[in-house]
Formats: structure tokens, C-alpha cells, sequence
């Protein structure tokens, strides 16, 4: 299947693609100080590499280090576009689901289910040796996740969820009405499934401290260095707004921002997501709620929402439906999603009624129409690698980055075995009927959900 479609004119330049906003409004990025970070300095001039990385997130910086561990002498390079974190890895709503890549196996075998089940929990156990070895910080919580349904066949779906996952010998506790009430309490919320498996983090700090660990590593780190045009090929050539890489290994770590540089153009919607984060509450305000566990709490619509409790005790919630701009990346913020997003905390908690709200922001991810991911390789000279079409993957996405270095590395394992890997991109349709569809989905879906 060709992922790579030419995005310049005759060998001529087009103008760097949008890639950034002058500002967001995000929380994350507040409490990481972000503003007083060292930001690196761009690319400049010509470079050769064994092996150069496109994208600063945490797929781009995970793969940073599972190559640096498994090949000591190539030279790296790391190019991000604005700063390490800025995109969908430091906007997103803090969740860190250990079980997103369980999917139903057709198979009985013990083993065969525990090497599925050891590739799920990898990223989430990788994120806990970063903290461990490299001592970074990111406020991370294993507090597990709580789902919650909202209407009588919710129940029905969280009680699937809870067979799928002790069917690989996870525990859960399914919770009635009022047994939910000693976890959350809500009169929206019907029933719920907590589920030990799970955490919650700053995910802007996760990135910036990873940054740190990749470059004692000796990674070579260029930010502020948007990538303008890419020349594939043996050696791969790949042109900044001031400078060039040449490199025979790429790796594409860009998910959303693929498409604007010609890769997976017509394989996935980059899905504008929006988010809101309180003043931290007071201890009445926190004790009307009974969130005392400190859970990821997220309801079982179609167009769900999903909350964390900060470190300092502010709500962060997110969802409540999203946006498609015909693949524009998103802006920043949309102040009528936002309105969804705040209609929903006020739902769930009218205690918190007249509960400020500090910042709001948006960001773009990734949809694919089976809702499945890939990692792989590509290419005439299988020499591009690439992880896209990740949506909810904080733990995903580190895991991408070690399934990229074993491919790298020629290695037949649970990890390079995986559904995900070299995972058929079903094709999108023409831009102007995936806006059609999206609205139309959109619609559905809100009307399923009302």
C-alpha cells in the first residue's frame, strides 16, 4: 500500500506546513513551565545520520531511546517542529490506559494471551522505569481508571469490558448505583467499573522530562525545526526551514501531523479534541463529589467525556464530542466545544456549579476508520518507519516506540508480532465526503448518546 504521496510542486519548495500555534491555552503546559523551558535551537545547515526521527512527542522520544538502547554507536537525530511535547503528547487529557492494545484473540492459549497481554502493559511499565531509573517527574498516579455508565445499556457495555478483561486474568470490581456513591458521586451516574490497571499524569512534564533522558543518551535534539520537505529513498533526505538531514533510517513519529508532509495523507482524520481545567476546589467542593481515589473517570458514550484530578486538586475534563476542519490541524481552542465540555462537568457535578475555570484548549489526534493504529515499516528500501493513527495512547505510544527499534533491529518477538504492526490503514475517502461523514457520525452518535 503507497503511505507517501509527493506534497511538493516540480522539485520546487511549497511554504512549511502549519505546524504550530503562537499560543495554547493549556493547563499542561502551565504546570510543566513551559514558558521558562529550555527550548533547543533549530537545525542549521547540513547533517548526515545513521538514523533521523521526525517528531518530538512521545513516539518520536520513545523510539529515541529503545534505538539508542539497542544500537550505542549510530548517530540520532531528533527533529521537532516547535518543542518537544507540543503536540497531542502534552495536550491530552492525562490518562494513562495500560490496557488500550487488548483487543479479543481468537486463540485459548495461556501464552499466546499473555504475550498480547505483556505488550499492552509495556508502555505503561516504561513510563514507571523512566520515573525509577532516570528520576523524572511527571506526577503519575496509579490510581487505575473508573468508567461509569450513563444509561441502562452502558451497564450492560461495562460489564462486557469487565469480561474482555478477565478473560487475561485482570481484576475489576463492578459497582451498582450505590456502591458507586463510596467511589464518585454524580446523579448522572448509573453504574461503573473500576479497574485497577491505569493511571493519571502531567503528560506535558512526561514529555519534556523524556526529552532529558533522550539527550543523556547522547540523542542529538533539534526543536524550533519544521520540517518543509522530505526526499525519500536509500539514503533519505529530509529539509528543514534552515537546515538538512540525510539519513538511510527515517523514523515518522508525526501521527496527526503526517499528512501535512505527504505520509498517510488519505488514511486517517486528524480529530480536533478539546479540554478545560478548573481552579483547584476546596475541600468541600471535593468532598461534595466523593472523588477521593483519584481515579481516570470517563462515561461510555460514543462522544464520552474523560476527567483527571491534578496534582493540586483541579479538574481537567475533556471531550464531550470533537471536531473535523476538513484535515486542518486544530487552532488552539474552539470556543463552542469548550461549551460541551463545561455542560458536561456541570452535568456530572452540579455541586461545582460557578466552579471557575482557568484554561481551555485543543489539540489534534488521530482517527482511523477501524479505530486501529499501526507500526511499521514502509518504503521502496523498507528504511521508514512510523507509528500514526494513535487516539487514546500515552502508553501506546511508548510501546510504538520500542516495537520500532525491534523492527529495527530485525527481531521476531510478542512486540514485532503484534495486530498493530504493519496494521492495513483502511483509506479515508476524498476530504470533502470524510467531512460529510464526520458530521454525519458526529450526528449519530449524539443523537445514540442523547
Amino acid at each position: 500500500m503507497k503511505y507517501f504521496t509527493q506534497t511538493n510542486n516540480k522539485g520546487k519548495y511549497e511554504r512549511p506546513p502549519d505546524l504550530y500555534e503562537y499560543f495554547v491555552d493549556n493547563f499542561w503546559f502551565k504546570a510543566a513551565d513551559l514558558e521558562n523551558q529550555q527550548i533547543n535551537e533549530p537545525l542549521r545547515g547540513s547533517q548526515n545520520a545513521d538514523v533521523v526521527i521526525l517528531g518530538g512527542g512521545y513516539t518520536g522520544l520513545s523510539a529515541a531511546f529503545h534505538i539508542r538502547q539497542k544500537f550505542p554507536d549510530k548517530k540520532i537525530v531528533l527533529l521537532e517542529g516547535a518543542c518537544c511535547g507540543y503536540g497531542a503528547s502534552g495536550r491530552n487529557g492525562g490518562f494513562c490506559i495500560s490496557t488500550d492494545l487488548i483487543r479479543e484473540l481468537d486463540s485459548d492459549d495461556p501464552e499466546e494471551r499473555q504475550d498480547h497481554l505483556d505488550v499492552s502493559l509495556y508502555g505503561i511499565q516504561f513510563i514507571k522505569r523512566m520515573i525509577s531509573e532516570y528520576g523524572v517527574e511527571c506526577d503519575f498516579e496509579e490510581n487505575g481508571m473508573l468508567g461509569v455508565a450513563l444509561k441502562e445499556n452502558h451497564i450492560q457495555e461495562l460489564k462486557e469490558y469487565q469480561e474482555k478483561l478477565e478473560s487475561f486474568n485482570l481484576k475489576s470490581d463492578f459497582l451498582g448505583k450505590e456502591e458507586l456513591k463510596s467511589e464518585v458521586i454524580s446523579p448522572m451516574f448509573l453504574a461503573g467499573l473500576n479497574i485497577p490497571h491505569g493511571a493519571i499524569l502531567n503528560p506535558a512534564k512526561l514529555a519534556r522530562e523524556m526529552k532529558r533522558v533522550v539527550e543523556g543518551l547522547g540523542v542529538e535534539l533539534f526543536e524550533r525545526s519544521v520540517v518543509t520537505r522530505i526526499t525519500p529513498g536509500k539514503v533519505n533526505l529530509i529539509d528543514t526551514e534552515l537546515g538538512e538531514v540525510r539519513a538511510p533510517v527515517m523514523v515518522l513519529a508525526l501521527n496527526a501531523y503526517a499528512g501535512k508532509l505527504g505520509f498517510f495523507k488519505n488514511h486517517y482524520l486528524p480529530v480536533s479534541v478539546f479540554q478545560i481545567a478548573t481552579e483547584p476546589l476546596s475541600d468541600v467542593q471535593w468532598e461534595s463529589i466523593g472523588w477521593q481515589n483519584r481515579q481516570g473517570l470517563y462515561d461510555m458514550r460514543n462522544m464520552f467525556s474523560y476527567l483527571v484530578l491534578t496534582a493540586e486538586r483541579r479538574i481537567v475534563i475533556g471531550g464531550s464530542g470533537a471536531a473535523y476542519y476538513n484535515d486542518a490541524l486544530c487552532a488552539g481552542n474552539d470556543k463552542s466545544m469548550t461549551r460541551k465540555v463545561l455542560k458536561d462537568l456541570f452535568a456530572f457535578f452540579p455541586s461545582l456549579e460557578g466552579l471557575k475555570i482557568e484554561h481551555a484548549w485543543g489539540g489534534t489526534t488521530t482517527y482511523t476508520l477501524d479505530r486501529t493504529p499501526s507500526v511499521g515499516v514502509i518504503g521502496d528500501h523498507n528504511n521508514i518507519f512510523y507509528g500514526v493513527g494513535l487516539s487514546e495512547g500515552v502508553p501506546t505510544t511508548q510501546t510504538f516506540g520500542r516495537i520500532i527499534a525491534d523492527l529495527m533491529a530485525g527481531e521476531s518477538n510478542q512486540f514485532t508480532n503484534h495486530y498493530v504492526v504493519n496494521h492495513r490503514l483502511p483509506y479515508a475517502g476524498p476530504v470533502p465526503l470524510r467531512g460529510l461523514f464526520g458530521r454525519g457520525a458526529k450526528w449519530m452518535w449524539e443523537k445514540f448518546d442523547a
